[in-house]
């Protein structure tokens, strides 16, 4: 089993990786330890479950809150974390751990899935990622923790707020609250503010986190007292990227959520200024690659449904527990585009040059992004030929970039779209082009230069 492990490719370790947790996480489901004596799921039910929670995605077939005991709630939660952080990152800080050297192929496999470039200190990277991510996570369900236990008592109480902060930080989107989300708490600061910073310090990504860490500590008390704005310099170019873009797209996308429910009474339109405020921001943050939810999305209009469309389709940032194309990939390619409409020869950011192969990468992903949403979407719309195409769009962009959220449509599709469903959300945790190449073999390849010739296009 090790000799066929070590020769499979690094996109097939991780796509291997993943599909071994899921199909663990399935069969321990379906233990009658693991069920409620009322519950109706099946295997089948139990295997969707664990392909979202394993992928961080938050669909279900099939009640959480009814159908798992105390025992399966925890093999949810030990799946959502695995899921999160992923399995190659948490094998690798146990060899840290016990003093151990992960071997120089497993280093490069682990150190794709958390899309970093470098394999030095790989070891501890990836420990430093397992103990940032218990302490913030820890601080979460303290939080919470002022919400839950007196709502349903010390002990069950403390357990909920354990799971939802793991959960949200992981960008799952699962709670134990029952069958729609958090809608009854639209209006509680503690929670909804809680959790929309677990889940943008989940998505952000880890290497973000270090070098803001490393900033601070290199800098605080040093050079610019107070002054934060001035630390901003020496961040890296990613770091850079990844909190312009993320800062810009939750400013806009919880301003025309604000804007056009801002009248409607099934949704934000009851609230007080405030509570819309935080509404607003709550199901941007969400929507980006987590899955909880404040509102009913079948009340919401439909513009904002495409709003929200768009919002998943970007996700979150990379090396991360976020889905989606990744702020990053949608930043390349529109800064692609206006290089291109500018008939500018380098494409510059943060007074830095981004390579041309790195600009390629990223439409690449795009583009592959985009056809497997497409094929996606037509196959629920064959499969379920009854139901609006904007909502089933809705629910494949939902499993592709693994958010979760749902406008009441998943328990009532066919078989067949669950199956579809599962496929988007699996393609959608290990990344397109890890599970393309994982699909294929490498053949050797000769890069050949023929007479240049002329296509028009545009």
């Amino acid at each position: 089993m090790k000799e066929y492990f070590q020769r499979l490719t690094n996109s097939q370790k991780i796509a291997m990786s993943f599909f071994l947790v899921i199909l663990t996480g399935s069969l321990l489901l379906s233990l009658p330890i693991s069920q409620l004596p009322g519950s109706k799921a099946t295997y089948f039910d139990h295997l969707f479950i664990s392909v979202s929670a394993v992928c961080v995605t938050g669909l279900f077939t099939q009640s959480i809150h009814d159908s798992y005991s105390t025992f399966g709630q925890v093999i949810m939660l030990l799946l959502i974390q695995t899921g999160g952080l992923g399995l190659m990152t948490i094998i690798g800080a146990i060899y840290h751990s016990m003093g151990q050297t992960i071997e120089l192929k497993n280093q490069i496999a682990a150190g794709e899935a958390l899309n970093r470039t470098e394999n030095n200190q790989l070891g501890r990277f990836v420990s430093r990622i397992v103990k940032y991510t218990a302490c913030i996570e820890a601080l979460g369900a303290f939080s919470l923790s002022f919400f839950f236990v007196p709502l349903l008592g010390f002990k069950k109480g403390l357990w909920n707020s354990l799971f939802t902060a793991i959960s949200a930080f992981c960008n799952a989107g699962f709670d134990l609250l029952g069958n729609d989300s958090l809608v009854q708490y639209q209006t509680n600061p503690i929670l909804n503010w809680t959790i929309m910073a677990l889940i943008v310090l989940g998505g952000i990504g880890f290497s973000v986190w270090f070098d803001i860490s490393h900033m601070v500590k290199r800098y605080k008390g040093k050079k610019y007292g107070e002054n934060w704005l001035l630390y901003g310099k020496h961040l890296r170019p990613h770091t850079k990227l990844v909190l312009k873009v993320t800062g810009l797209i939750i400013a806009i996308g919880a301003s025309l959520f604000l804007v056009t429910e801002w009248n409607n009474p099934e949704t934000i339109g009851k609230l007080s200024i405030g509570n819309k405020i935080m509404a607003s921001f709550f199901q941007t943050i969400t929507m980006r690659t987590a899955g909880f939810a404040t509102v009913d999305y079948t009340k919401a209009h439909p513009v904002s449904l495409l709003i929200f469309v768009c919002t998943m389709i970007i996700g979150g940032g990379a090396g991360g527990t976020a889905g989606g194309l990744k702020v990053t990939t949608f930043a390349l390619t529109i800064l692609l585009a206006i290089r291109e409409v500018r008939q500018t020869k380098y494409v510059n950011f943060a007074h830095r040059t981004i390579p041309d192969d790195l600009m390629r990468q990223a439409f690449t992903v795009a583009l592959m992004y985009v056809n497997i949403l497409i094929i996606g979407s037509m196959l629920l719309l064959t499969f379920d030929s009854q139901v609006s195409y904007l909502r089933l769009l809705f629910e494949a962009i939902s499993a592709l970039a693994t958010v979760g959220v749902s406008a009441g449509l998943t328990p009532s599709l066919s078989a067949a779209s669950h199956v579809v469903l599962m496929v988007l959300m699996f393609v959608g945790r290990i990344g397109p082009m890890t599970m393309m190449l994982a699909l294929t073999r490498q053949k050797k390849s000769y890069d050949m230069r023929y007479a240049e010739t002329e296509i028009l296009i545009g």
